[in-house]
């Protein structure tokens, strides 16, 4: 991972291509019963989080998630009123998604979709930003599908901070998760990609935090991210825990 000495973004250099990425991803998502259903509990906190934080702006519409996974995020909003579309590249995703929950994923890669101008009033992205090998026409093609007004969420890692104190205690991590993160996104970089994007309207959030079903990970990631939330309640939203991860929302202006 190598950092801009310009806008301070860090992202891997070199970069797999986008076959051996589609090939990897088929072994990437657990495959048991048992694995699946503790994935769904670990996100269960975020999920329920940006529903309650997306229905601050629009009470219902059409959403699509990107990188969908097993559809866990799309069958809450479902059962909250909600139409629901699918984008992920896992064969394993999609099977459970469709069968289990009867949503429409689409299996193909997000870069193929042909979807028309404005067909979405929310575009979520959990956990998928990082593995782009190109964001920003990530970020542009969700302008042009949001209608006016819309928004996307987008939940990321923010890991390079940890990373950082790490290596000054001398402790070694393979904390970016490679070959599968392409770039780490500090909410500074997420605002100046979205702006780039054509949104003028950024606001970020902590949003809660993932269950782990490993206990002292939970523990651990509990204590930190509720520690985070209480500095950005009492500031007002001006603090940002670095090293926890984020949520960032970014609206389409209005017509």
């Amino acid at each position: 991972m190598v950092k801009c000495p310009t806008c301070g973004f860090v992202y891997q250099n070199p970069r797999p291509s986008q076959d051996e990425l589609l090939n990897i991803y088929q072994t990437y998502l657990p495959t048991e019963k048992n694995e699946i259903e503790a994935w769904g509990v670990m996100m269960e906190p975020v999920f329920k989080k940006s529903a309650a934080l997306i229905e601050r702006y629009t009470p219902q519409g059409r959403v699509l998630d990107v990188g969908a996974g097993y559809g866990f995020f799309l069958a809450l909003m479902q059962s909250r009123g909600w139409h629901v579309t699918g984008v992920e590249i896992s064969h394993t995703g999609v099977r459970y998604g469709r069968e289990q929950f009867g949503i429409p994923i689409l299996f193909l890669p997000w870069e193929k979709t042909s979807f028309k101008d404005g067909e979405f009033d929310v575009i979520t992205a959990f956990y998928v930003i990082e593995h782009f090998l190109d964001p920003l026409a990530f970020l542009k093609e969700a302008y042009r599908i949001l209608r006016p007004g819309g928004i996307v969420l987008l939940r990321y890692p923010h890991t390079t901070p940890i990373k950082n104190i790490l290596s000054l205690l001398g402790i070694k991590k393979h904390l970016y998760h490679l070959p599968f993160h392409m770039s780490d996104f500090s909410p500074k970089t997420m605002g100046i990609s979205l702006k780039k994007a054509g949104f003028q309207q950024t606001k970020t959030f902590i949003g809660g935090f993932t269950a782990h079903p490993d206990f002292s990970a939970r523990v651990t990631g509990v204590f930190f991210s509720t520690m985070a939330e209480f500095l950005y309640a009492i500031s007002w939203g001006w603090i940002l825990l670095p090293g926890v991860s984020k949520t960032t929302v970014a609206q389409k202006e209005e017509k």
